[in-house]
C-alpha cells in the first residue's frame, strides 16, 4: 500500500468520523446500541443476527421484511445497526475499487508520458503534462469522495426514515 492510498484511507476515515459513523464509547454505531448490549429482560447479550425468529412456511423468504407487532424496539435498532454496517462496507468497497482504478489509470498515463518524453523530468513539456495528469486525477478522486459522501448521507437519511416509520413519527 503506497502513501497516497494510506492518506486517502485516513481522509475517508476522518469524513466518516465527522459524519457520526464512528463507533461510540458504548461500541455501537450512529447512536444505536451495540450488538454486545446487555438485555436486562433476558439476562444475556443481544445478538442482532439472531433477533428475528423463523416461523417457517411458504409466506415468503426469511430475509424479507415483515410486520411483527411483537417485535421489540431493540430488535429494530439491531436491524438498523446491521443495515448501517452493511452500507458502510459497501461504500468502502466502492471507494477502494474507484481509487484503485484511478491509481491504475494515473500510473498508465504517467508511463505513457515517460515513453513520449523519454522519462526526462527536466523537459518543461514533460513537467507541464505531468502536472495536468496529477490535477486531472486529483479532481477525479475528489469527485469520487463527493459522490460517496452524498451516497453515505442518503443512506443515513434512509435509515432514519425507517426508524421514524417504526415509531410512527
Amino acid at each position: 500500500m503506497n502513501t497516497r492510498q494510506v492518506l486517502w484511507i485516513i481522509v475517508l476515515s476522518s469524513v466518516l468520523l465527522a459524519a457520526g459513523c464512528a463507533p461510540t464509547t458504548r461500541g455501537g454505531y450512529y447512536g444505536y446500541p451495540s450488538s454486545r448490549t446487555y438485555d436486562p429482560y433476558y439476562g444475556s447479550p443481544v445478538d442482532p443476527y439472531d433477533s428475528r425468529p423463523y416461523y417457517g412456511g411458504s409466506y415468503g423468504s426469511y430475509d424479507e421484511p415483515y410486520y411483527d407487532p411483537y417485535r421489540s424496539h431493540e430488535q429494530e435498532h439491531s436491524d438498523l445497526e446491521r443495515e448501517h454496517h452493511e452500507q458502510h462496507e459497501n461504500l468502502e468497497r466502492k471507494y477502494d475499487k474507484a481509487m484503485n482504478r484511478l491509481n491504475r489509470q494515473e500510473l498508465q498515463a504517467q508511463e505513457k508520458l515517460n515513453r513520449k518524453y523519454g522519462g526526462n523530468p527536466a523537459d518543461p513539456r514533460y513537467q507541464d503534462r505531468l502536472n495536468k495528469i496529477q490535477q486531472k486525477y486529483n479532481y477525479k478522486r475528489g469527485k469520487v469522495e463527493r459522490n460517496l459522501n452524498k451516497e453515505h448521507h442518503e443512506g443515513h437519511e434512509e435509515l432514519e426514515r425507517g426508524h421514524e416509520d417504526y415509531h410512527g413519527w
